[in-house]
């Protein structure tokens, strides 16, 4: 899927904050936000404008949730509460449960910063997921199983090479060219199997 151009009016707006719901699922049907509309404001002070009963933003929160699974029905989701769905550019999905991570998600042309961090993401076969998100630059793994393995910064960024961010710490020109040129499969072979 190609990339549009997200208005800037979108990305400067607010994220739309579905977080501390105690959410389960994605199952729109099952969110509060489409039965009452309220979304909260706490966290950010306001809400992104609304028309047409859709949220213009491009940006979601949905951390500190008790998602588990892997997000199969985030598309649906983002389809009815934004204005412009494929305007979706970052996506905080943080502290939740949280085993895989959907093929939803390549449906998204912007997303360029996803945040994974503390949930139990257990293999590292997940980043040959995430890596067909096409416009990815920032992305947070750090407290899931995964992170414990052997070698995992450098495994992470040898996959995933166009990320230029990697549990909020930038990856340098010099630990670039540091990494080892092996294809995936020995990789996989010789690092995601392995722990300590």
């Amino acid at each position: 899927m190609e990339s549009t151009k997200v208005p800037f009016s979108y990305k400067r707006a607010k994220p739309l904050d579905l977080s501390f719901e105690d959410l389960e699922s994605l199952e729109p049907s099952s969110m509060r936000v489409l039965t009452t509309g309220f979304v909260s404001s706490y966290r950010m002070l306001g809400v992104p404008a609304k028309r047409d009963g859709k949220y213009k933003t491009a940006s979601m929160l949905l951390s500190h949730n008790r998602l588990t699974g892997g997000l199969d029905d985030i598309r649906l989701l983002v389809d009815k509460l934004f204005r412009q769905p494929d305007a979706l550019c970052w996506l905080d999905l943080s502290h939740n449960r949280l085993t895989d991570v959907s093929d939803a998600l390549f449906g998204f042309p912007n997303l360029s910063t996803l945040y994974l961090h503390h949930n139990l993401l257990a293999t590292m076969c997940v980043l040959t997921r995430i890596n067909q998100v096409p416009q990815l630059r920032s992305l947070t793994l750090q407290n899931n199983p995964l992170a414990e393995y052997r070698g995992y910064r450098t495994v992470v960024l040898a996959v995933l090479q166009k990320i230029t961010r990697l549990d909020f710490v930038i990856v340098t020109d010099s630990e670039r060219r540091l990494l080892p040129p092996i294809p995936l499969q020995s990789f996989i072979k010789n690092y995601l199997t392995r722990t300590n």
